[in-house]
């Protein structure tokens, strides 16, 4: 049977690109959020079985735009946390802890190094790279490894971004004078994830051209 792959966020530039890269001899299911809302945790846990059917799960759902951490603010902020963290954790430990051949891939960003305009983005994408490094798999066959990309320029994220000054700064100050392309990372998803990279586990891929170079 061909290899059944998971993609969640299906709308995203990064997965779109990652689909016209799998070979069209396997299985993929695209969902987004007006599949499942990934900030109900509870509607989440009846589907729990629907995501042992795959060998890959690709992460990419995602929310960006929470106000500042204030009592004020909790709905927005409890929604961040479900839906980049939460709901992408649970699934992930249902699955290695449930299926011997598990492979789960998850964005990243350098919001979890540096910090993000958006707190609480930031710190879950921080918590997910620390996941990804700590947590230890069950069976030699799993996988689990994260790709954190510095700015993506051609992201729906990145265009919505109302300090459009700090993407240009931060695109000035980048050694290589540029952005990502989605297609990029995509591209680099898939060699890591469909070539013979069998040993690659528990790593976060932080893609930002040299960015944070010090020396």
């Amino acid at each position: 049977m061909s290899e059944k792959i998971l993609i969640t966020g299906s709308n995203s530039n990064i997965a779109k690109n990652l689909i016209k890269f799998i070979p069209k001899n396997k299985f993929i299911k695209k969902i987004n959020s007006n599949d499942i809302n990934f900030s109900k945790l509870e509607d989440i846990k009846l589907q729990k079985n629907f995501f042992l059917q795959f060998n890959k799960i690709f992460f990419f759902h995602s929310i960006i735009g929470t106000k500042r951490i204030d009592f004020d603010n909790v709905d927005k902020i409890n929604e961040s946390i479900s839906v980049n963290l939460s709901s992408q954790i649970l699934i992930s430990e249902y699955c290695l802890q449930n299926n011997k051949n598990a492979k789960i891939f998850f964005v990243g960003s350098e919001s979890g190094i540096k910090g993000s305009y958006d707190i609480v983005y930031g710190l879950m994408k921080s918590a997910i790279h620390k996941y990804v490094e700590e947590r230890k798999l069950l069976y030699p066959k799993q996988k689990i490894f994260c790709i954190a990309p510095s700015t993506v320029i051609d992201s729906k994220f990145t265009k919505l971004r109302k300090d459009q000054k700090n993407v240009f700064k931060s695109i000035n100050n980048n050694p290589k004078k540029r952005g990502l392309f989605s297609k990029e990372i995509s591209k680099l998803l898939y060699d890591l994830s469909f070539n013979n990279t069998k040993y690659l586990s528990n790593t976060v891929i932080h893609v930002n051209g040299g960015k944070f170079s010090r020396m």
